[in-house]
């Protein structure tokens, strides 16, 4: 007589259930990587648009800090300074769109209205507030605010004392 013995399989419904529970684990993988990787882009932008302020303000404040006159602040819309350096340069920070296909704020330089210069990219507002005038002092007050993408906007400020200055603004 023959003996029938019984193998042990995987059947439909069992097979079924297994591919279910993959495309649950494979979906919350997926997601929890594009939620990583945009998280990930975010913060290079952060970062980006922080280290462009840093290097704006820093470049800003070191030429104010040297400026013999202030000529002229204008806060409105993204904001402009001008002044006068030692050497009676004019000097003039202005931020303006990128010619890229970003087209991205930038804080832009020009001495004697020459060599439009960008400092700093991500740039997208320049405030500058006078502070105290005394005879001969004077606290400046910059504030530079940027923003890429949805990064979010972000401030970097400096006051800087000028001393020995003409103690002239004009434009306020």
């Amino acid at each position: 007589m023959l003996k029938v013995s019984k193998i042990g399989g995987s059947t439909l419904i069992g097979l079924l259930v297994a591919m279910l529970l993959m495309v649950i684990v494979l979906a919350t993988a997926n997601s929890l990587f594009s939620f990583c990787v945009r998280a990930c882009y975010l913060n290079l932008s952060r970062l980006e648009v922080q280290e462009n302020l840093r290097v704006g303000i820093n470049r800003v404040s070191r030429e104010v800090r040297q400026a013999a006159e202030i000529t002229s602040i204008d806060n409105s819309g993204s904001g402009r300074l001008i002044f006068i350096d030692p050497h009676d340069n004019v000097i003039s920070y202005r931020i303006s769109k990128s010619g890229d296909n970003e087209a991205a704020y930038q804080l832009i330089r020009s001495i004697n209205g020459y060599g439009h210069n960008p400092v700093a990219r991500y740039v997208t507002g320049l405030a500058v507030e006078i502070v105290n005038i005394g005879t001969d002092t004077c606290t400046v007050q910059l504030k530079l605010t940027g923003e890429k993408d949805d990064s979010g906007k972000m401030d970097v400020s400096t006051s800087v004392m000028l001393k020995n200055y003409k103690n002239q603004v004009h434009g306020l």
